[in-house]
């Protein structure tokens, strides 16, 4: 029987009381689904309730779910409107009191009434690990029903995520939802099949992530349709404001949703609730030795000696509070014992926790050793430790009731910084107390600060108002709805937001919000007024920022959609949209490192990030295992959020048309998703079976890359490993599976231009992988790849991301057109997988047209030079060239700069649309602004081949650009003339000897103007292949 609570009493009447008599046609409907049951069995009755029999109400199919003969006091009131009603539904019920029921009730009810359709149901809940539990109670539950249950949050892989498309009942979170939701392009059909909407502890509303929740929920009511809503509270005095947010159903919005609340004394372990508050002047540090004092008169008074949790700030101070609890218990006499001491020895390995266990007193928190904390763990549930002192993590993840629970403080590390919990991490963790299979009682008590004794009195006994959070980053969720077409005009963006919980709340509670004046005074017009200019406020910025339209239709430009679709804050977007042209690698990591979304830690992020991506291993010491173990959590923490931003950094970057930002974005998030750098040795460490020290001996004997590696034979593996068959055959097999990629491109034809036009070229890519074994399924996962094209002064012209398995033989084929703004120009193209490093191909072709395809190129000057317009150079580079005659240097000169008459406009560049852009690349003519090339630029041309594939081994550079000398087929060193290859400017045949036969020397390249950076890059990357042809 579910737990009910005493007194109890009996009442012959099936029905009940009024509030649960049922009408003639509904006892007969359900009779004849429940044969062989008596109209006159007995009803149980609690705190005036009566109790309603699971077997006489429900179908044989639902029974197992509810393995108890009786529902309780809460689910019995909630029954008929969960169940014999499809209205949205509001619970408000002391937390252990059984709200769970009612979810699967609601459940039920969308099975039964659906029964073999294809439908969805999504759960919500606050935390990761709650998911995680009810993902796991709800697939044994719901199985024999075949009701698939699939969890959707951080976490979840991209194995899973394909689950989740097959899945009747997904578990998520908020912030995963929205993530989803925003999306919606994408999983239009999952959100069309969502008919069931379960919120778990709505009253999460009022701390920080509630805005999340609000928007989310807001959202559904808008494209969702027909949804129910059934959402549970802890017990708050203002649940009907949730049900006037919710409504009763999709066609009476205005109407509150049905609602039923509780008190505590239906809670069926009876908790009480004591809070203390300490004067201190000091910092939290301070404070925390000040309860140090308190804590052991608390315990005396309060415990019985029942096992008891006391969560502490910091690990630190759970230490330090365990060792101070074992102290005083060993200077007690025996028999005075004021908490269980273990019978047995506890199996633990850390020195630390060995001298504590023995008065039964232990610490845990995420650095305790995995197998200590298992000990731990099973000690306290067996009774053999009394007292564990803890972190919140633990309220948030492993289930360990208690008797007595002690908040020694109630401040964490929020952000980086100390701040005070939040509501819902404080319920979490008075939670733990109560254990029903033990106790009719439970003792959970606050220590705080006196100025924060009121609060916590107030949210204890559940009189602490719910309000919005809605308003603090009201920019962002506005932002999100303008992509979607939630929000296209000054009127929805008012209709949005009256259909928030920040709406409601503002009526009943608008000081608040400081909506109104001092005076207090308000009316519905003049709220209305001042939501119409918050919606105004809002969107104007988001217009500043260029993230939305400024016409009277809102439109996201491709900013705003990036910023909505990674979750970026508006404050951390208008800083990434700041971020300069032609971005260096280190540049762009420093800058993200630095973001607001990473504050404060920004030399700790930096120091995560060149540890894990350069194979940075820690000493095997007991003293650094702690601290390994932290940094392992801190890096998922800061990987997944960089990840986030540098792909928005792509979009943006895409937009712009920076080639040079956007590769180096692209290969940031590869070496991101890799956890190593692209080009170095350790992409190695991407095999299965080959760590740190494996990679470090094979680069010992030159093998530096993945493919590399691949072309070796077993024993080769195995002698440069010093390992054992079949060792190498594994790894080959393996490797087997990694991608190969191959690209081509070349140019089909010239589109007809007018005359002083600038010349366009249309292009054909084949892509393709070289895996003789079909499409690469590398660790388990096909993976995504990126194909960029661009020019020679960094001009992106196109950008695809798609599937591996697009690119099956014979390949696939990407056309698209670019316009040459100079005779200099080349085409580079580059494909790469998205998160794998040492895949990138690429290839260079020339565009072969005649120096008259192109108008004249006019370059104004402020003044004439002295010599008639010669160009100098102080670099003593150019003395250095065997055979160099100054009278061709001068000519050369001459030849790159034409001088315009005075007042007239020097020619400008602009860039066709490619036909088959993707959207985001479409739009982005309209903001284009084109490089203007150096006056004088230095290319290499290249002679033979005129296509050139790009070694795997050699990938494309991606720091800022540094000389190095180029070493030609004949044995000698290739000159720094910009005729250096055979022509010179103006097209004729050049006759430099150094040009023709290279030089004996290497010599440093002479400085160029900033208008190189992309060319000298994608010069020095052709330079280096050409000994191969």
């Amino acid at each position: 029987m579910a737990p009910i609570d005493a007194p109890v009493h009996y009442n012959a009447s099936a029905n009940g009381s009024s509030g649960l008599r049922r009408s003639a046609e509904q006892e007969r409907a359900s009779t004849a689904t429940r044969p062989n049951v008596r109209a006159d069995h007995v009803s149980p009755i609690v705190q005036g309730l009566p109790l309603i029999n699971v077997a006489a109400n429900l179908p044989d199919k639902f029974r197992a779910i509810f393995p108890y003969e009786f529902f309780n006091a809460v689910q019995s009131k909630s029954f008929d409107s969960v169940y014999r009603s499809n209205d949205n539904l509001v619970v408000s019920a002391p937390t252990g009191s059984g709200k769970t029921a009612i979810l699967e009730l609601a459940i039920c009810k969308l099975a039964l009434d659906r029964n073999s359709e294809n439908f969805k149901i999504v759960y919500q809940a606050p935390t990761k690990a709650l998911c995680s539990e009810r993902s796991r109670d709800w697939a044994s539950k719901f199985g024999h029903m075949g009701l698939k249950c699939a969890e959707l949050t951080g976490d979840t892989s991209q194995a899973e995520m394909r689950r989740v498309g097959d899945a009747s009942i997904i578990v998520t979170t908020p912030e995963k939802w929205d993530s989803i939701t925003r999306k919606w392009g994408d999983h239009r059909k999952l959100l069309q099949l969502v008919e069931l909407f379960l919120i778990d502890e709505v009253h999460i509303l009022k701390d920080a992530r509630g805005a999340t929740l609000e928007a989310v929920v807001s959202r559904m009511k808008t494209i969702g349709g027909n949804v129910r809503f059934v959402a549970l509270s802890a017990t708050v005095p203002n649940s009907d404001d949730i049900a006037q947010w919710l409504g009763r159903n999709h066609t009476n919005p205005q109407v509150p949703a049905h609602r039923e609340t509780f008190g505590e004394e239906l809670r069926p372990v009876k908790l009480q609730k004591f809070v203390y508050g300490y004067e201190c002047k000091g910092n939290d540090f301070i404070f925390d030795k000040l309860l140090d004092s308190k804590l052991p008169a608390i315990i005396a008074r309060h415990t019985s000696q029942k096992p008891m949790l006391i969560f502490c700030l910091t690990r630190k101070i759970c230490e330090s509070t365990a060792k101070l609890l074992a102290e005083q218990l060993s200077g007690q006499p025996a028999g005075s014992k004021l908490w269980p001491v273990p019978s047995r020895p506890i199996p633990v390995t850390s020195r630390e926790i060995q001298d504590l266990v023995k008065f039964g007193v232990a610490f845990h928190h995420a650095g305790l050793d995995f197998q200590d904390r298992i000990a731990v763990e099973k000690g306290f549930l067996d009774g053999e430790l009394g007292v564990i002192c803890c972190t919140s993590t633990l309220a948030m993840g492993v289930n360990l009731p208690c008797h007595t629970v002690i908040l020694k403080g109630t401040v964490g590390y929020v952000n980086d910084s100390v701040q005070e919990l939040s509501d819902l991490e404080i319920m979490q963790m008075l939670g733990r107390a109560g254990r029903p299979q033990f106790d009719q009682t439970a003792t959970a008590i606050i220590l705080t600060r006196a100025a924060f004794k009121d609060k916590y009195e107030k949210m204890v006994s559940g009189q602490e108002i719910l309000e919005s959070t809605l308003h603090l980053n009201l920019i962002e969720h506005l932002n999100s709805e303008i992509c979607l077409g939630t929000i296209h005009d000054k009127s929805s963006a008012k209709i949005w937001l009256g259909g928030t919980f920040l709406s409601v709340r503002l009526r009943r509670n608008p000081n608040h919000y400081q909506i109104v004046g001092t005076n207090g005074m308000s009316n519905s017009s003049l709220i209305d007024d001042r939501l119409e200019e918050i919606c105004e406020r809002e969107i104007r910025q988001l217009q500043t920022a260029s993230l939305v339209t400024e016409n009277e239709r809102f439109i996201c430009t491709e900013y705003g959609f990036a910023m909505s679709k990674y979750m970026v804050q508006f404050v951390t977007m208008k800083l990434l949209l700041q971020i300069p042209q032609a971005p260096s690698m280190g540049t762009l990591a420093s800058l993200l490192q630095s973001h607001d979304t990473l504050t404060q830690t920004h030399h700790k992020i930096s120091l995560i990030i060149q540890a894990s991506l350069g194979c940075v291993e820690y000493p095997e010491l007991p003293e650094t295992n702690k601290v390994k173990r932290q940094i392992m959590m801190e890096k998922k923490l800061v990987f997944e959020r960089l990840q986030r931003l540098v792909r928005a950094v792509i979009d943006c970057k895409g937009y712009d048309r920076d080639a040079i930002g956007t590769r180096h974005a692209l290969e940031l998030a590869r070496s991101l998703s890799a956890e190593s750098w692209e080009g170095r040795p350790m992409q190695l460490t991407q095999i299965p079976n080959i760590g740190p020290a494996g990679m470090r001996k094979l680069a010992s004997k030159n093998f530096t890359t993945v493919l590399g590696l691949a072309d070796m034979e077993p024993e080769e593996i195995e002698r440069a490993m010093s390992r054992q068959a079949p060792f190498g055959k594994k790894v080959k097999d393996d490797l087997d599976k990694f991608p190969r990629l191959g690209v081509n491109m070349a140019t089909t034809r010239q589109q007809a231009q007018s005359p002083g036009k600038d010349p366009i070229l249309n292009i054909s890519a084949t892509l393709r992988y070289l895996n003789s074994k079909g499409v690469p399924n590398w660790r388990g996962r096909v993976q995504a790849v990126t194909f960029t094209s661009e020019l020679t002064d960094g001009t992106l012209i196109y950008f695809w991301r798609g599937s591996m398995r697009k690119l099956a033989p014979p390949g696939f084929q990407l056309k698209f057109s670019a316009t040459l703004k100079s005779f200099t120009d080349r085409i580079v193209c580059h494909l790469s997988c998205e998160e794998l490093v040492g895949t990138i191909e690429g290839c260079i072709i020339p565009h072969n047209l005649p120096k008259s395809a192109f108008p004249i190129q006019t370059t104004t000057v402020t003044s004439p030079a002295p010599d008639g317009g010669v160009l100098h150079s102080n670099s003593q580079d150019y003395w250095k060239d065997d055979g160099l005659d100054d009278a061709d240097l001068i000519e050369a000169a001459k030849a790159a700069s034409v001088f315009t008459p005075a007042g007239a406009a020097p020619v400008t560049a602009t860039l066709a649309i490619p036909q088959h852009t993707p959207k985001f690349m479409r739009e982005a003519v309209s903001g284009f602004r084109p490089v203007v090339p150096a006056l004088v630029s230095a290319p290499v041309r290249i002679q033979q081949p005129t296509k050139q594939v790009l070694n795997h081994s050699n990938p494309v550079p991606i720091s800022e650009p540094e000389h190095e000398p180029v070493m030609l087929p004949n044995g000698r060193y290739q000159c720094n003339h910009a005729c250096s290859g055979g022509l010179t400017k103006a097209g004729k045949k050049c006759q430099h000897r150094c040009c023709q036969e290279g030089v004996e020397k290497a010599h440093n390249r002479p400085k160029g103007k900033k208008g190189r950076k992309a060319e000298d890059d994608i010069s020095r990357l052709a330079k280096r292949q050409e000994s191969q042809f």
